[in-house]
């Protein structure tokens, strides 16, 4: 039977649309399980497209807004089909290209029950991210390689006010992917990361990244960078509650890139006043970061610093810059 399979395979191929309906049919009868099959056959191809759409020409031939639709709409946000994590790494290779990812980001779709009332596709992806972690929604896919889409569309301005819009629920995008920055899966936080790093380079939305009662940023950034040190009750005093009183067990950020990522992230929103103001109180950590990053893990660990070390440059309060590199 297998031979008789293989030897109909290439007429699936065929320029005639009859030929390749008629080979369907041959094929279909040849197998007892039919679904299995074509669901072989649709993983294969996948996994062949992902590999593929790193090459700018292949991307290229993928700009098209109907495959796109059906990646998002039919296999990624889909309560049944197993093939949602693979489009995931796809549409995260897909968005690299610029011309895919203003199509993603002017994309909308009906909300889904038990799933998103969001009609962007950023607020329906972040809710299926959320909602999809650990397999919670579709029992097949984890959805960890959307954090890699978020990312890259938070390094486009458009990508970063959609990120920031609220649902009808009043909540945005953004708030509901933050709280994972200490995942245990590193493709998981690790886009997070990024992700909050590029949308802090919006200027007008560093309130809202700061406020405690909307996305309030700013203790999922330092959290990872916390170690198991305690602080004196003086200098937590101002600190976010989060950060204060950790367990023995915490463990501090073991990528070095992520590490670098947050700090780039604390760095972008202390060049706003409000930013300066609300991040002023985490100096101890500062240091605890500085001591870190300064530590020879060939010898002996440092046990003091020098204090001018730690000091932040001086930065006029006139105006809020800030450059987009």
């Amino acid at each position: 039977m297998e031979a008789q399979i293989e030897e109909l395979l290439p007429f699936l191929h065929d320029a005639r649309m009859e030929v390749r309906q008629i080979a369907i049919q041959n094929i279909v009868s040849f197998t007892p399980s039919t679904s299995e099959f074509f669901k072989a056959i649709a993983h294969d191809a996948l996994r062949s497209l992902i590999n593929l759409s790193g090459e700018t020409v292949i991307c290229n031939e993928l700009d098209d807004e109907e495959f796109i639709k059906h990646l998002i709409f039919n296999i990624i946000i889909s309560k049944t089909n197993i093939l949602g994590d693979l489009g995931s790494m796809l549409l995260s290779n897909m968005c690299k290209n610029d011309k895919i990812a203003n199509k993603i980001l002017n994309m909308t779709g009906k909300p889904v029950e038990g799933l998103t009332v969001a009609t962007s596709v950023v607020g329906q992806l972040a809710d299926i991210f959320l909602k999809g972690n650990e397999k919670n929604y579709n029992p097949q896919c984890n959805y960890d390689f959307l954090a890699s889409v978020f990312a890259t569309l938070a390094t486009i301005p458009l990508g970063r006010t959609q990120l920031f819009a609220k649902d009808s629920g009043g909540l945005s995008p953004l708030s509901k992917i933050v709280c994972f920055t200490e995942h245990p899966n590193l493709i998981r936080r690790g886009g997070v990361i990024t992700t909050i790093k590029n949308a802090s380079f919006a200027v007008e939305s560093h309130p809202a990244l700061l406020d405690e009662s909307d996305i309030n940023v700013l203790p999922y950034i330092l959290l990872p960078l916390c170690g198991p040190e305690e602080f004196d009750l003086d200098d937590m005093e101002g600190m976010p509650e989060d950060i204060q009183l950790l367990p023995p067990t915490k463990k501090r950020e073991a990528d070095a890139h992520l590490r670098e990522t947050l700090l780039e992230a604390l760095i972008l929103l202390t060049t706003t006043r409000p930013g300066r103001i609300t991040c002023e109180h985490v100096q101890q950590v500062a240091e605890q970061i500085v001591n870190m990053l300064m530590r020879d893990e060939a010898g002996a660990e440092i046990t003091e610093i020098d204090d001018t070390a730690t000091k932040p440059p001086v930065v006029e309060d006139d105006e809020d810059t800030i450059t987009e590199v």
